[in-house]
């Protein structure tokens, strides 16, 4: 009868915990929803059913010991109590998370503006860490639990808390990585000071336009502060910047393009698809021009202010008489800077000036009430690539790698194309479309002949000022490994490889309501990777052209003869709106 006894509380016991993990999963999706609200919730209910389970287990009384003594039910016993002690840690971890993620959702005080961001994120994340701390004692005390012989649904609760807890635990690290970096990044170790440009697509770019902008942020422990905005002329044009450039002979091969080869100065330190390589230059060149040296280099496109002004509102451009909107900002930076009459402002680049800088400085008063907005507005940004950023400080650097908010051209294996495009003297890039036609060819072995046609189109009718056509040196960039092949048009220049991955150029020149193109053949060793005898994958990256819309790829995937694909197949038509990435089965038909 005492045996029963003890066995009805270990299994009641177990119940609770079972009941308990159930609550953590159910809190763990709401969290991800980012419904902190029902989240907490969730985890008051796991730490209720969680103190359930010891409650029962304490009932056992003198009893207990001589549980733990029993063969069989000593490991129930002690298995029970090793799940419920890593339940209640996995709840108090939770609430720690919780309780930072809604100190950011619902600050404190909601008049904080963004400038003084840091000092109120100290206290987030020291809840963040208290919740990663737990969440590693959590973790070491569920993998202990592979020790016990466990029966039942503790059994099935264990299995699926070991398979979803190193997820948790890299969201959470994740997390308390990003927060760490933009403590460092905000000041709260010491000064910082940034450039920051913005990029108007307007003018093509290999990272998204040309750099019309230019200002720099100060960042301390008593906040962030915009130090000053103005016109990139400005800076060029100023005597003491002469120095600040580098020669035709060393700069990119769009410099040398034109004779006698022009120098490469701030404005186009973006020439190549990579920002952190335009960023470093970027530092370079300022601190030539007899600047102070900064820490790191943000950029952004208007389209990135207008999705900010989407959760700050309007703001008056000061001297212009207009207010910006979300749904105006890029029409009238068009208009002010392509098509109004340069005998009306003598400077069509003073209105980007001074309205961007309104919209920085709004944002840095925008109260805490607004940073969740804000937040998200800027992660589509940055996802979309409308908004680039480097630091020098590495682990910053590290954590902005990590989200792909670095601008930085990644290599992959498989296919591969890489887009970059320099154009000279126009201003019709939000305009054009490219389509690429890519064709596939796959070989037993896993290469391939890979056939890449683009297609640039002008839709847009003649203009004197901005439309005289889209002349861009054009390059794209093939699988690691590949070699051009016969078909291929004639190449402009050799330039060489990036992240491993060969090349081809082309100068081209789409006339207004007319197209140009080229067309790039390659035999690439290794596109689909080999499973066995009777099983491939091919994947395609395809990094598009930065805040650029409406380019799109047709794409056709030829099985080798004799296979066919085990399941989807490559769409046929993709949309290069952001970086595309996938991966598709083959298997031996026969």
């Amino acid at each position: 009868m005492v045996a029963l006894y003890g066995t009805w509380r270990v299994a009641t016991a177990a119940r609770a915990a079972s009941a308990g993990k159930t609550a953590l999963v159910r809190a763990q999706a709401r969290l991800e929803a980012r419904d902190i609200g029902g989240a907490t919730a969730s985890l008051q209910d796991a730490h209720r059913d969680f103190r359930r389970a010891r409650s029962q287990l304490d009932g056992l009384g003198p009893l207990l010991p001589l549980g733990r003594a029993v063969p069989f039910v000593r490991v129930q016993v002690r298995g029970t109590e090793a799940f419920v002690h890593a339940g209640e840690l996995l709840a108090d971890a939770g609430l720690h998370i919780t309780e930072a993620a809604g100190k950011v959702v619902e600050p404190d005080d909601p008049d904080v503006p963004v400038s003084g961001a840091a000092g109120s994120l100290r206290s987030v994340h020291a809840a963040m860490a208290k919740g990663i701390d737990a969440l590693d004692q959590s973790i070491d005390e569920v993998a202990e639990l592979n020790g016990y012989r466990l029966i039942g649904p503790l059994a099935d609760a264990r299995a699926d808390l070991a398979r979803r807890l190193p997820r948790a635990r890299r969201q959470a690290g994740r997390a308390a990585g990003g927060l760490d970096a933009f403590l460092a990044f905000a000041g709260a170790e010491g000064p910082r000071r940034y450039l920051v440009f913005s990029q108007n697509p307007d003018e093509v770019r290999p990272t998204g336009g040309f750099i019309g902008t230019y200002g720099v942020i100060a960042a301390n422990a008593d906040g962030i502060a915009l130090e000053r905005f103005a016109g990139i002329e400005e800076w060029i044009r100023n005597p003491a910047h002469a120095s600040a450039q580098v020669p035709p002979e060393e700069a990119p091969t769009a410099f040398r393009i034109v004779e006698p080869g022009m120098p490469q100065r701030l404005a186009n330190v973006n020439a190549t698809p990579d920002w952190p390589t335009a960023a470093r230059l970027a530092t370079e060149l300022w601190q030539r021009g007899g600047e102070e040296p900064v820490d790191g280099v943000l950029s952004f496109t208007p389209d990135a202010l207008a999705r900010l002004l989407a959760v700050l509102g309007p703001t008056e451009v000061p001297g212009f008489g207009e207010t910006v909107s979300s749904g105006n900002l890029v029409e009238r930076v068009d208009f002010h800077t392509h098509r109004e009459p340069p005998e009306v402002t003598g400077d069509r680049k003073r209105f980007v000036t001074v309205a961007v800088g309104a919209v920085v400085d709004r944002l840095l008063r925008a109260p805490a009430s607004q940073w969740r907005g804000l937040a998200e507005a800027l992660a589509v940004s940055f996802d979309a690539q409308e908004a680039m950023a480097w630091s020098a400080d590495r682990r910053v650097a590290t954590v902005l790698q990590g989200f792909g908010w670095d601008g930085s051209f990644l290599g992959a294996d498989g296919d591969f194309v890489g887009v970059s495009e320099f154009e000279f003297a126009a201003k019709n890039g939000r305009g054009l479309r490219r389509t690429y036609d890519h064709h596939v060819q796959l070989r037993a072995d896993g290469s391939a002949r890979i056939t890449t046609s683009m297609t640039i189109e002008n839709p847009l009718p003649f203009d004197p000022r901005y439309n005289l056509d889209s002349l861009s040196y054009v390059v794209l960039y093939g699988p690691r490994g590949a070699e051009l092949a016969e078909g291929t048009d004639e190449t402009f220049a050799a330039e060489g490889t990036l992240a491993d991955h060969p090349s081809a150029s082309w100068l081209l020149a789409a006339p207004p309501l007319g197209r140009d193109g080229a067309k790039v053949v390659w035999d690439a060793p290794e596109v689909a990777a080999r499973n066995g005898s009777d099983r491939m994958a091919y994947r395609l990256t395809w990094r598009h052209l930065p805040a650029h819309e409406g380019d799109r790829v047709r794409l056709r995937v030829d099985p080798p003869a004799g296979w066919r694909w085990a399941g989807a197949r490559p769409p046929s038509v993709v949309s290069l709106d952001a970086v595309f990435s996938g991966t598709w089965r083959l298997e031996r038909s026969s």
